[in-house]
């Protein structure tokens, strides 16, 4: 359940399905990541839509560790400028230019819902 749950989550990022995510994710998900801590479905579509407005974002997950309520991830993220970027995270990146980056996601989920996402880069 909790891996089938997480490659749900990525495909319904991947195809740009707000309605999914919700579903998914806990009313007062936690969403922590370089960008800072956000809570709350709102607060976590925003940072969804911040990214996916710059970039053409697609996660893929390459490992998934299940331990308890705990799934860690290892992610191939690509993101495709949609225009140029000045700074992302350290990155100057030109319209339709791809940035590579592979990060981890720790989920927690309860009640079937995932409760609290960490995302950081892996060097």
């Amino acid at each position: 359940m909790s891996e089938a749950l997480l490659r749900s989550y990525y495909q319904a990022y991947n195809s740009l399905d707000t309605e999914r995510l919700c579903e998914i994710l806990s009313p007062d998900v936690e969403l922590v990541s370089p960008l800072g801590t956000e809570r709350g479905h709102q607060a976590y579509l925003a940072t969804f839509h911040y990214m996916t407005g710059m970039f053409v974002d697609v996660m893929t997950p390459e490992t998934i560790t299940v331990s308890g309520n705990t799934v860690t991830v290892a992610i191939h993220d690509s993101l495709t400028a949609k225009a140029d970027v000045a700074d992302f995270m350290g990155h100057a990146v030109k319209a339709g230019e791809e940035l590579i980056l592979r990060v981890k996601g720790e989920y927690t989920l309860v009640d079937g819902r995932i409760a609290r996402a960490a995302i950081t880069p892996i060097p």
